[in-house]
């Protein structure tokens, strides 16, 4: 009968119009798959409080997504410290890897700044994450960071042990692949922590190599002359070379409190006067005081071994950078002016410039220190406000016209 038996006196025998039955099994599971997919939208919005509300629920903090993600490596995707954090305070494993993909991995491959990839990359290593770990291509943290381009996370995974020099299925390195796709940043920051700049890839090419064929002149340039330069020295001399050749050509990109060590700790390991670094922080002198000392100076500060003071300075004279005379500067205007010149003139001009930050900076430390006994003596300011004014403009004009040079090469 079409519509069932209407005698009935069960409420059973009726028809329940749109009820779906579901065993108390099933019910558990679509209210976990629920879970599950709420858990995923507030790993990708951020939102904390709504995390450890279904962590409090009961769901599981290894709880698997698509591909057998975790929740850590959900937020580690996307560098949410806050998230990352909390997950691993809530017993989250900082190793955790799929298909030999790891949690620091992901991080360092992050789609966010690199402060924050910096935050929780450096989270992640605290808590024994393995940076030496590779993937199915044997890529390691480190090579991925210097893919991406982040100088400071690259600092910090050396800082933390990560093997400088390994090298993948390809025969790549962080510096090969840092060169590769341009990185020059990323590229000094290598240099300068002792990257070997002469390995090869499985196809018998260099960082140098590479940097040429995919146009990266700059870094190109720079890793050729330092190769040039060092031809056929001991492997150590030349990477300490390395180094302090390019300590004073590039800005300082440290990692703060998340590095363990300096630029004055790479610069003296590399000469063998380590001995001297507690001496030098003791009377607050930077790297880039040390490498514009006369040998009375280094007396003056303590450091009186004659083998010392020669090494000291004969690194400082390979630093040694000619003044740029006023007379020299119609020479960029030949027509005939080669790359190899032109790119000298910029770099002894970057090095000038450097050297007029040193005075700057040491004037402001003694500033600092000293500052009520000078406010008292040198009162009223005003002129001395109008030159610093005039000087700001003047550093501005030349920012101005290098970004045109910039601009036009």
């Amino acid at each position: 009968v079409a519509g069932g038996d209407e005698d009935g006196d069960s409420d059973e025998d009726g028809w329940d119009i749109g009820a779906v039955r579901h065993e108390p099994q099933e019910l558990d599971q679509m209210l976990q798959a629920d879970k599950n997919e709420a858990l995923k939208k507030a790993l990708f919005r951020g939102d904390v409080s709504l995390i450890e509300e279904l962590l409090n629920s009961g769901i599981s903090i290894e709880s698997s997504f698509q591909f057998g993600w975790t929740p850590l490596m959900c937020a580690a995707s996307v560098a949410d410290f806050a998230v990352v954090r909390l997950l691993l305070d809530r017993g989250a494993n900082a190793c955790f890897e799929i298909d030999k993909y790891t949690v620091l991995m992901a991080a360092c491959t992050a789609h966010a700044s690199e402060e924050n990839i910096l935050k929780t990359v450096e989270l992640l290593l605290s808590r024994n994450a393995d940076p030496n770990l590779t993937c199915r291509r044997q890529m390691t943290p480190l090579m991925y960071a210097a893919r991406k381009g982040c100088p400071q996370v690259v600092a910090l995974l050396v800082a933390y042990g990560s093997h400088i020099n390994a090298q993948d299925e390809n025969g790549y390195s962080a510096l090969i692949w840092a060169a590769q796709h341009g990185h020059k940043s990323v590229v000094f920051k290598l240099l300068e922590l002792g990257a070997d700049k002469n390995l090869q890839t499985k196809d018998e090419k260099t960082a140098a190599e590479l940097a040429k064929i995919n146009k990266h002149s700059e870094i190109y340039s720079l890793l050729s002359l330092a190769a040039n330069q060092l031809q056929g020295r001991h492997h150590e001399t030349i990477k300490q070379e390395a180094i302090y050749k390019f300590l004073t050509a590039v800005p300082d990109c440290r990692v703060h409190s998340y590095s363990t060590f300096d630029d004055m700790e790479v610069f003296l390991h590399g000469l063998g006067l380590e001995h001297i670094i507690g001496l030098l922080k003791e009377r607050d002198i930077a790297l880039r005081q040390l490498l514009i000392m006369q040998k009375d100076e280094l007396i003056q500060i303590g450091i009186t071994n004659p083998r010392d003071q020669q090494k000291l300075l004969d690194a400082i004279s390979e630093l040694q950078v000619e003044e740029i005379r006023i007379e020299d500067l119609p020479e960029v205007m030949k027509l005939e002016l080669s790359g190899d010149e032109f790119l000298k003139f910029l770099q002894k001009l970057n090095k000038e410039c450097s050297k007029l930050t040193i005075p700057v900076q040491t004037m402001n430390k003694h500033f600092l220190k000293n500052s009520h006994k000078i406010v008292l003596q040198w009162a009223p300011t005003e002129s001395f406000l109008e030159v610093c004014k005039d000087l700001v403009c003047s550093v501005e004009k030349l920012g101005e016209e290098v970004s045109k040079l910039k601009d036009l090469m």
